[in-house]
Order: structure tokens, then sequence, then C-alpha cells
């Protein structure tokens, strides 16, 4: 069998799993404990799209920071203990630091999401809205930075001919709303602009 799972308790695995490898990890500039963020990317998900594979996905979104950053966990440990299908996702999720490096973190983000599988772009933009769901609430530096990023990464998305689904669309619109809400795009005119 190709799969190392047998999905029904493979979701319950891979919290299990990502508690123990994000142990002592919290949230960027806050004390909440980093595993509320995967939790939080795999409700976007199942919020925001039907599919079959839903257990792939929300098993993949749980697990998608672990090979970036905990140490010792590769993706042949992923393949081996959740299944191919789910490392091929969490691999399409991880970043390149050499590549961040080299082109810049927006653009390595532009290029690298505008090439993604469909359900590796539904997680990547559930990340993205929880990233900025709270922004507001982050030092004005970072919330600038993030912000410009995540506005350009939706602009190059929205122009380079990559196909994008209802649920991409419906991600995507959530992101911008959000920046909305929170006042960090000035009015409408420029939401729409986004």
């Amino acid at each position: 069998m190709d799969e190392a799972n047998t999905f029904g308790n493979t979701f319950e695995k891979a919290l299990e799993y990502a508690l123990v490898k994000h142990k002592g990890q919290y949230r960027k500039f806050s004390n909440i404990p980093y595993l509320w963020h995967p939790i939080s990317v795999a409700k976007n998900v199942e919020q925001n799209k039907t599919s079959k594979n839903l257990e792939l996905l929300l098993t993949a979104a749980i697990l998608h920071d672990t090979v970036e950053d905990c140490e010792e966990v590769t993706i042949e440990e992923i393949a081996k203990i959740f299944g191919y299908k789910v490392a091929a996702l969490v691999d399409e999720l991880t970043s390149d630091k050499d590549q961040i490096e080299i082109m810049g973190k927006t653009e390595y983000l532009k290029q690298k999401m505008e090439k993604m599988s469909s359900y590796a772009l539904v997680l990547k933009l559930s990340d993205r809205l929880d990233n900025i769901i709270d922004i507001a609430q982050r030092p004005k530096e970072f919330q600038e930075k993030y912000t410009k990023e995540t506005i350009e990464i939706i602009k190059h998305l929205e122009s380079c001919g990559r196909k994008l689904s209802e649920t991409h669309k419906k991600l995507i619109l959530k992101i911008k709303t959000s920046f909305f809400n929170q006042k960090l795009v000035k009015d409408v005119v420029t939401l729409e602009m986004m």
C-alpha cells in the first residue's frame, strides 16, 4: 500500500505529532503556543474547502510547518508516518531558506505560490489568512512588511494567469477583507485594487 495511513485516525495522529514537535514554540510576538496556528489553518481549510480529500488537507494543514520549524523533522519522516500524499503537500508548503536568501521572500513566495498544486495553494492561503487575522495587534513594522508582502503575492496570483478555483478566490477575498476590517488598507477602492 502506497500510503502509510488509512484515514480515520490520521488527523488525530498528526495533532499528537505536531504537539510534540512544536513543544516549546510560540507564535511570533505572543505567548500563544505555536500549535494553535496549524489548528487555525486546518479550521480555515475546513470552513472554506469542500473535498472528498478533506482529511488529507487537514492533516497537511496541521503538519505544514513541522519540516520548516522543527529540528530533525524531514519530509521522509512525514512520508513514512503519514504517507506520500501528506508529505508531498507539506513539501510544497515548506520554504527553501536558501532560495529566499537569493530571491527575497516576496518574490520567492510569488513564484512558489504561482506553481503550487491547487490543494497546496488552498493550504497556503489558509495559512496566510490565519497569519493576518490579527496582524493589527502586531508591531507596526511587522504589520507593514507582512501586509505589503501579502498584497504583492495576491496581486501576482490574480494577474499571473494561474487558474484560481472558487476556494482560492474565497480565501483571497477573506484576506483582503481582513486587511480592510483591521484598517490596514484605507478604503474599498484600495481593497478592490489589491
